[in-house]
């Protein structure tokens, strides 16, 4: 909390206190105290849009102004306050806090640190986008573990059935799973995939090509080599790699980036001087004697 107090043995004050000063003196007093909590609350709205990326609106609101009443008297304030909610939220870029699962602004068990997709905001956690893949990411848990029972219930029964291959049932669309990959926790996007078609196409384009030599295998039951006809073509397309979809940590601590009291403290100064309070009395004496 900061006080402000005033020395009336100025002589710029003292000069002004005549009996309409005295009279005015509360009013004026008021004036300059609620003048200085607007300055205040608008330094750190500053600060708040310096150094927060693209800052929501309810970031822009995080202070609440008490206004002075010159009716009060000797028990007259004015305050400024950061509102609950916000405080909440702002607390770890002012203080450099470790944020924790459970805090504002996290989940129950993870806080995501990164989103492929962030919000209009910047932000990493957008509510519809997480539901959306996690939603996407259990159905193909569910869909892969019931193909899994199938395999092995049709096991001993001849070639499998493309219908229990999890690429045809997916219509080879990359799938996603959340899992820690080089060190990073979170949900993943699996490299693009041939399709069966388009494997074959190019394993048959390859063999077509003049100079070609077709590899064999020996079969030593037989003393025979016979062709190989398969291909070590990889069934992931080049250049397709794994995409790192929305990431996790247990606690993130962020450096200090609002500078919370200093905005406060240049609010203070640059509004509680002399001079403005002498302006402001001025003001107040002018307006007392031409009220009607």
């Amino acid at each position: 909390m900061i006080s402000a107090s005033f020395s009336y043995n100025s002589a710029a004050i003292r000069h002004e206190l005549d009996a309409i000063g005295l009279r005015v003196l509360p009013r004026a007093l008021a004036e300059q105290l609620n003048a200085t909590a607007f300055l205040v609350q608008q330094m750190v709205v500053n600060e708040v849009r310096r150094s927060v990326s693209n800052p929501k609106p309810f970031s822009l609101r995080p202070m609440k102004v008490t206004k002075a009443r010159w009716q009060d008297g000797d028990r007259m304030f004015a305050s400024v306050d950061m509102q609950d909610k916000q405080a909440d939220y702002l607390w770890f870029p002012i203080t450099g806090a470790t944020r924790h699962p459970g805090d504002p602004g996290t989940a129950r068990t993870d806080i995501m640190t990164f989103a492929a997709q962030p919000t209009a905001f910047g932000g990493a956690f957008n509510k519809t986008r997480f539901k959306a893949v996690s939603k996407k990411h259990q159905k193909e848990v569910t869909g892969r573990a019931a193909l899994r029972v199938q395999r092995a219930a049709h096991r001993g029964q001849g070639r499998l059935p493309d219908a229990l291959r999890w690429a045809k049932t997916s219509r080879n669309a990359p799938g996603l799973f959340f899992g820690t990959v080089g060190g990073t926790k979170g949900y993943w996007q699996r490299p693009d995939r041939y399709s069966r078609a388009e494997r074959n196409g190019l394993i048959n384009a390859a063999r077509s090509q003049a100079g070609h030599i077709p590899s064999f295998r020996f079969h030593s039951s037989q003393g025979t080599a016979g062709s190989r006809g398969g291909s070590n073509l990889s069934w992931t397309k080049p250049g397709s790699r794994l995409k790192l979809l929305m990431a996790f940590q247990p606690t993130v601590t962020a450096p200090v980036t609002v500078h919370y009291d200093t905005a406060l403290h240049a609010g203070y100064l640059q509004q509680m001087t002399e001079a403005n309070f002498v302006r402001v009395l001025q003001d107040k004496k002018t307006w007392f004697l031409n009220r009607p």
